[in-house]
């Protein structure tokens, strides 16, 4: 075992190796769901960009985050490569090497200004995700900051929505930390070697060329294969049925459950603000048992609660609000990284008073749409869409997410304490992009605690601290419901529920700043 002695102790090769990123992100050319993304960002407003925010108790060695990211980027050939458009839209967006890579370029170090608040730290957070990137790099920045209160540090990690969804952000993560102080992360790998750079015209001549070899046999291939399918399935005794079933089905997927948007929550701009809020996991778990339902549905149904106490704060009454949230679409072999995911459009319940009806609400939607037949149709749609000029493309989906008033996202974190270049992280705060929805709302869980970011439009949410407050209340009232015991012989009646959900929020449960 290889070692190095440093002020914590000597570091220890104990981490995987440095093949096991090798895959991630996926192929070369980008999925025309991802594809999707990066050309709607015509529109300012449609910028996906994905900020995670690792409070640590310390500020780290530099020299030992300066060799991680080494590492990182070595077992992670993604990270060193850019998005190429070949030139007149011939073909979907390809990741291609960046001969010009330089890792001081996308890993930086600064300082807070005195007095170091939490407050200042998610502040600059939230500048650093609102600064678009150079398309001409790998879209992902890291910014090591030091000066937080309590002698504590941060890094900030910022990337592209088509680098990765959700879970695979986490995969990546899962490397690049460490379940030690002493350990170093990934293990030591050489750097791939640069291949010829490419241009635009080239990329697209590439594509073309291949599309015309292909064509005479893919095209007569593709069309004799969907007549032997359409025959193959229609001659099944349930054929037809299945195909009115799926198109059924794509019907109300696209259509989704409508609402109204709120009158409060109608506005937009290009100005986004961070806030964050903790919950104990055992206590969201108890009250997921207690209400004989998932972890997701107990977390929705609390947020559902939250923005109906905000809009009775500002004086609005409102029955339903549309909202969306994906679902993933992962399967076990899928490789790490990339975008599997799809997404469902909900009309929430904000008026029910009932936490244990909105519960109940919520799960019977969440089961009824990961068993549609078309729960794939977008990504099917999505080759389409691509082909579509960006501005267009960029008006299109800002209409659609427009009519979102929040988007929600879960993710598995860690089960388990780690470190960062030999810094214990104390919290991780997901916190994603709200492309023209009003606010988007993350869960990734952590060591026992759910780290909860909101990112809002400054334009939509005019109130955002009320808005945490209530957001924080109405999880506080879901997680009371583990404190009321079932009676096996009757139902508890509503009232006591709602009581007993309504008292004071636990100790263990707080806001940052």
């Amino acid at each position: 075992m290889n070692t190095k002695t440093t002020n914590s102790g000597p570091l220890r090769d104990e981490s995987p190796p440095s093949d096991a990123l090798r895959d991630w992100g996926g192929p070369a050319e980008m999925s025309a769901f991802e594809a999707v993304m990066w050309l709607a960002e015509a529109d300012p407003r449609m910028r996906s960009t994905v900020t995670c925010v690792l409070v640590l108790d310390r500020a780290p060695d530099w020299d030992r985050v300066v060799a991680g990211h080494e590492r990182m980027v070595n077992a992670a050939p993604r990270l060193r490569q850019r998005v190429m458009e070949p030139a007149l839209g011939a073909g979907l967006p390809q990741w291609v090497d960046d001969p010009d890579f330089m890792l001081d370029y996308h890993l930086r170090r600064q300082r807070l200004p005195q007095a170091g608040t939490d407050r200042q730290l998610l502040d600059l957070a939230q500048n650093l995700a609102m600064t678009p990137f150079d398309r001409v790099r790998p879209p992902w920045e890291g910014t090591l900051v030091e000066g937080l209160e309590g002698d504590r540090a941060a890094y900030i990690f910022k990337l592209h929505h088509v680098l990765s969804d959700g879970i695979g952000i986490v995969q990546l993560l899962s490397h690049a930390m460490s379940t030690t102080r002493t350990s170093r992360g990934l293990a030591a790998g050489s750097a791939a070697h640069g291949r010829r750079a490419v241009s635009p015209a080239r990329l697209a001549a590439a594509n073309l060329g291949q599309g015309m070899r292909r064509w005479p046999a893919a095209g007569a291939g593709s069309f004799a294969t969907a007549v032997a399918s359409i025959t193959g399935l229609l001659r099944k005794p349930d054929g037809l049925k299945q195909a009115w079933d799926y198109i059924g089905s794509a019907g109300r997927v696209l259509k989704g459950q409508t609402a109204r948007g709120s009158p409060i929550l109608r506005q937009r701009s290009r100005n986004w603000r961070f806030d964050t809020l903790q919950v104990p996991l055992p206590e969201l778990k108890a009250a997921a048992r207690a209400a004989q339902a998932s972890l997701n549905d107990v977390f929705l149904a609390g947020l559902v609660g939250g923005f109906h106490r905000y809009h009775a704060a500002m004086g609005v009454k409102l029955g339903q609000m549309p909202i969306a949230f994906p679902i993933s679409l992962r399967a076990e072999g899928d490789a790490a990284g990339g975008n599997r995911f799809t997404g469902a459009h909900y009309a929430a319940p904000v008026a029910e008073p009932d936490p244990l009806a909105r519960i109940a609400h919520v799960r019977q939607f969440v089961r009824q749409a990961r068993q549609e037949p078309a729960l794939d149709i977008v990504l099917r749609l999505s080759p389409l869409m691509a082909r579509m000029p960006g501005a267009v493309l960029g008006a299109l989906a800002g209409r659609m997410t427009k009519t979102q008033d929040a988007q929600i996202s879960n993710v598995p974190g860690f089960s388990q304490t780690m470190y960062l270049a030999g810094a214990k992280v104390l919290q991780i705060w997901p916190l994603g992009p709200a492309p023209g929805c009003a606010v988007m709302i993350g869960m990734l869980t952590y060591d026992g605690t759910c780290g909860i970011g909101l990112t809002s439009d400054r334009a939509a949410v005019t109130e955002p601290e009320l808005l945490a407050q209530c957001l924080l209340e109405g999880l506080n009232e879901v997680i009371a419901l583990a404190s009321v015991q079932p009676d096996p012989a009757r139902n508890v009646p509503a009232r006591r529920r709602r009581d007993a959900a309504r008292k004071g929020a636990p100790a263990s449960l707080r806001r940052s700043h």
